[in-house]
C-alpha cells in the first residue's frame, strides 16, 4: 500500500471541486444584474422611437396612407388626399374662406390667404368692384368710392363734372353742333374762351390786374390751367398782339363750339359766332367788355384806357367791345365790333371782361 499517493488524490479530487464551486459563483456575481442591465432581451418587443417627439415635445404626423409626401409644403399627397391647410378647399378654424388653392387668387371671392375678398383691402373683385385702392379709396373725383369700390366721378365716365372737366370723350355729342373734339384727358382740342360773369369798372389794377381776375374765374372750372388765362385788353404798352401765345389750335367756348380756327384767323375774321359763354356756362349777349383794343390785338392808339387801367371816375373813358348782337350779326362781324365798338364807355361803368387760355 501507498498511503501517500492515495492521499494526494484525494486531495486533488476536493480540491477540483471547490474551484469548481467558487468560479460558478465569482461568474455570478461580476455579471450583469438583469433588473439593471441595459440590454434588451430579443424576446420583448421595442417600443418605436419618436425623434420629433424627443426633441420637441410635439408627436409627428402619422401618414396613414404608408407613403410619405414628397414636398412638405404641398397641398396633397400622392395619393391625391387633400391635406390639412389654407388652400386645401375647406374653411379650417381661423380662415374665412378656402375655395382650394388654385380658387384662391387676388381677384376672386377668397384671397391665397383664405380671407374674403373685401371692399378697402386693395383687390379688385372681378366682376364684383370695379376698383379698390385700399386706404386711398374716396369720393373724390377719379378715385374709389368706399363702400362699394366703384369708381367716382371720372374722366370718360360720359358725364362733364363741372370743375374737373372742360368735357368728357363719353358724353353724346349733337352732330348738328360744330364741337371740338374732346380729347382723353377731358379737355377740348383747342383753347379755351370766357366772357367774365363779374362785371369790372375800370380800375381793374393794370393788365396784370385784369390777368388776375380772369384767373380767378377760371379756377372754378379749368383749376390745372387757371394760370394760363388772360384778358383781352390793352394800354399804352401791352397788347395780346405781342403778349398772347400765337395759338395754332382753335379757340373754343365753354360749350364746345370753335370761335376760330387759331390766332390768325381770330385776328383776321375775328370769332364766327360771339364770345356768349360765362365762366359758370351761362349765355350771354349785348353786353360791353373792356379791350382798348383792336381787331388785330393791338393797342388803340388815343390813350384811352383808363389811366392804364387805374381810373373809376366818371371823367375816364376807354374803348370797349360788343360781345354779341344776335339783332345784326352781318354788321356786328363786318366792323368787328367783338373788340372795337364805336362808342367808348366812362370808367365808372362796371363791364365785363374776355378771358384766353395762353
Amino acid at each position: 500500500m501507498h498511503p501517500p499517493r492515495l492521499y494526494l488524490t484525494i486531495l486533488t479530487c476536493y480540491l477540483l471541486v471547490c474551484f469548481a464551486c467558487s468560479f460558478d459563483g465569482l461568474v455570478e456575481g461580476v455579471g450583469p444584474d438583469p433588473s439593471t442591465s441595459s440590454t434588451t432581451d430579443p424576446t420583448e418587443p421595442t417600443a418605436p422611437t419618436d425623434t420629433a417627439a424627443s426633441t420637441t415635445g410635439d408627436p409627428t404626423p402619422v401618414d396613414t396612407t404608408g407613403t410619405a409626401p414628397d414636398d412638405a409644403s404641398s397641398s396633397t399627397s400622392d395619393t391625391g388626399d387633400v391635406l390639412e391647410g389654407c388652400g386645401d378647399g375647406l374653411p379650417d378654424p381661423g380662415e374665412e374662406c378656402d375655395d382650394g388653392f388654385a380658387a384662391n387668387t387676388v381677384e376672386s371671392a377668397c384671397l391665397p390667404t383664405c380671407t374674403l375678398n373685401i371692399c378697402g383691402d386693395g383687390f379688385v373683385h372681378e366682376g364684383v368692384e370695379q376698383c379698390d385702392l385700399g386706404q386711398g379709396n374716396s369720393h373724390d373725383f377719379g378715385g374709389c368710392v368706399p363702400g362699394t369700390c366703384h369708381w367716382a366721378p371720372n374722366c370718360g365716365d360720359g358725364v362733364v363734372t363741372p370743375g374737373h372737366e372742360l368735357c368728357d370723350p363719353g358724353a353724346p355729342v349733337d352732330p348738328m353742333d360744330d364741337v371740338v373734339p374732346c380729347l382723353p384727358s377731358c379737355r377740348y382740342d383747342g383753347k379755351v374762351v370766357f366772357l367774365s360773369s363779374e362785371l369790372y369798372d375800370g380800375k381793374l389794377g393794370g393788365v396784370d390786374g385784369a390777368d388776375l381776375k380772369c384767373q380767378t374765374l377760371a379756377r372754378t372750372f379749368d383749376p390745372d390751367r387757371a394760370y394760363t388765362y388772360r384778358a383781352w385788353l390793352s394800354d399804352g404798352s401791352s397788347e395780346p398782339a405781342t403778349s398772347f401765345v400765337h395759338s395754332e389750335t382753335p379757340y373754343v367756348l365753354l360749350s364746345g363750339v370753335q370761335i376760330a380756327a387759331d390766332f390768325d384767323d381770330l385776328v383776321q375774321n375775328g370769332p364766327s359766332v360771339g364770345i356768349t359763354i360765362t365762366d359758370t356756362h351761362d349765355a350771354l349777349t349785348d353786353e360791353r367788355v373792356w379791350t382798348h383794343t383792336n381787331y388785330a390785338g393791338e393797342s388803340i392808339p388815343d390813350g384811352h384806357h383808363c389811366e392804364w387801367w387805374t381810373k373809376n371816375g366818371f371823367s375816364y373813358a376807354a374803348q370797349v367791345g360788343y360781345n354779341a348782337v344776335p339783332t345784326d350779326p352781318e354788321t356786328w362781324h363786318d366792323n368787328r365790333w367783338w373788340t372795337h365798338y364805336y362808342l367808348e364807355s366812362p370808367c365808372d361803368l362796371a363791364l365785363r371782361l374776355y378771358c384766353f387760355e395762353n
